[in-house]
């Protein structure tokens, strides 16, 4: 056995032993996550395989060798299950599980003699490179709820690769193109790469998940998936030194559900939340699904608005004010109709900070329902409530 040979199989089994605790780390670390579990049984499975291929090269069983087949095989097929659970996906194996009674047939084959030793190779690929391909096509499907980042790119470049790579080199023994020895050789260096690159993958992903998942909670309202305070503000910082920068225009828009109280009394803060919804939905259908619209208090919403003149934001408050009062809110045996009252401000003319902004809108739109509760004593905003249909 050539010495390269023998030096390339002790780092496999040196990294397929860590890539192992790396998998087990990962699932001690974030056990509550989606598919971890499954993805930690999953990939020390599949680096027990590499280490008994690894076992394989010194002694020359091939059995031993078949038996590595089977769990990189078995450990490609829960990596997979874990891959679909963890970008949300149901966990179907499919057909894919078909290929280990076909494992099976090979072996027997192979045991026989049926099969001559460099042809072992491209089974063994035949078995594994269709299965490695599948998973980065999971991960990268685009109906998952991950958004593309250098994690994703990461573990989809690692199983391409590792398809690609099993794909040539069988090839190439089953052609004479490559030596048994030259081919043992080039898996043994990628199950360095794989047994150390892959499990990392996987838990760069892992994080970034979770960071994502953290930094949406605390940029948005849970309830109506609207910005919130910190993350209207945030935007706000960006669109005002943008207008600074490009002599742009910006409106800021106060949106007051008015009596919401009320609501709740009456109908319990499940009608309220009811409510909340059909608000935030209507206002993302009238501006877009881009729109920066939050939710700052209980009943109040906030919209910034760009490359508006005057007389746009007059228009569009308009059709604001009237599209949510139409919105009949249905519970138990009756539907009610909300009133709001709005403000409007323009950067420039009432302020050049947000902080200053939604003072002067707040300021705007307490004035405006004191004025509208003096010329109607009881009450512009009250509910109206109407039989359910």
């Amino acid at each position: 056995m050539p010495l390269d040979l023998f030096s390339l199989s002790l780092l496999a089994m040196l990294a397929a032993c860590l890539g192992a605790g790396m998998y087990l780390g990962l699932a001690r670390g974030h056990r509550s996550e989606r598919g971890v579990s499954t993805l930690a049984a999953g990939g020390a499975t599949h680096q027990l395989g590499w280490l008994l291929w690894a076992l394989a090269t010194f002694n020359s069983h091939q059995w031993l060798s078949w038996l590595g087949v089977l769990c990189l095989l078995l450990g490609q097929l829960v990596l997979l299950a874990g891959t679909r659970r963890t970008f949300a996906r149901p966990a179907l194996l499919g057909w894919w599980g078909a290929l280990v009674p076909l494992w099976l047939v090979a072996l027997i084959m192979s045991l026989s003699g049926l099969i001559l030793p460099h042809q072992a190779p491209l089974l063994h690929a035949l078995l594994l490179a269709p299965l490695a391909f599948q998973i980065s096509r999971e991960a990268f499907h685009p109906g998952n709820d991950e958004h593309w980042s250098a994690p994703r790119w990461l573990l989809v470049g690692c199983m391409q690769g590792l398809s690609l790579t099993l794909a040539l080199s069988a090839l190439g023994t089953a052609s004479g193109v490559l030596s048994l020895e030259r081919a043992a050789s080039i898996w043994a260096i990628l199950a360095c790469l794989i047994s150390l690159i892959l499990p990392y993958s996987y838990q760069l992903l892992v994080a970034h998940r979770l960071h994502a998942r953290l930094s949406k909670l605390v940029r948005y309202d849970a309830l109506t998936g609207l910005l919130n305070r910190r993350g209207l503000e945030e935007h706000a910082g960006r669109e005002l030194h943008r207008a600074r920068k490009h002599n742009g225009s910006m409106g800021l828009m106060l949106i007051d559900i008015d009596q919401f109280r009320v609501v709740n009394q009456r109908y319990g803060y499940g009608a309220g939340d009811v409510a909340l919804k059909k608000c935030a939905r209507e206002l993302r259908k009238i501006l877009g699904e881009d729109a920066l619209i939050g939710r700052i208090a209980g009943e109040e919403f906030c919209v910034l608005l760009n490359d508006y003149n005057s007389q746009q934001l007059r228009t569009l408050a308009v059709e604001i004010e009237m599209s949510l009062q139409a919105l009949a809110i249905e519970h138990g045996d009756h539907c009610f109709h909300l009133s709001v009252t709005l403000s409007l401000v323009k950067y420039g003319r009432h302020g050049y900070q947000f902080e200053s902004l939604l003072q002067k809108a707040e300021e705007k739109l307490q004035y405006r329902k004191g004025n509208l509760r003096g010329e109607n004593p009881a009450g512009s905003g009250a509910i109206t409530i109407t039989p359910a249909t």
